[in-house]
């Protein structure tokens, strides 16, 4: 039987520039998958501290967007001829509602040039 989706956000794999700041560490990422809750973000450097401010380029006509993040999982990916790559999947625990709504657009957009219904069912009466 398949897993129920936990997730209270559709998420797509929409590939955007994500500049992170961490205790004082500037790391730049790009988002491998993202929702109007958080995003799954490929980059070098393995955050050190749990909260990360983020700033991601959604489109280039798309003001940038900022976010605080907490980091709920990283792991180590296949390492390349410069070195180590890492995974780090982040929950936005701060982000404005305009900004929400922008990664919610952008998510809808994508699911449906893929032929994805991402729309929850309506209940019958």
């Amino acid at each position: 039987m398949p897993q129920k989706e936990r997730r209270k956000y559709p998420r797509a794999k929409v590939v955007c520039p994500v500049i992170m700041e961490n205790n004082r560490n500037i790391m730049s990422g790009e988002t491998q998958d993202i929702s109007a809750g958080g995003a799954y973000i490929r980059c070098r450097s393995r955050p050190m501290h749990p909260e990360i401010n983020m700033f991601i380029s959604i489109s280039l006509l798309s003001p940038r967007i900022r976010a605080m993040g907490e980091i709920v999982r990283s792991e180590a990916l296949d390492s390349v001829k410069e070195g180590y790559h890492y995974g780090v999947g982040v929950r936005f625990i701060a982000i404005s509602d305009t900004d929400r709504e922008i990664i919610s657009t952008k998510v809808a957009e994508h699911l449906e040039s893929e032929g994805i219904n991402w729309r929850e069912e309506e209940p019958e009466k």
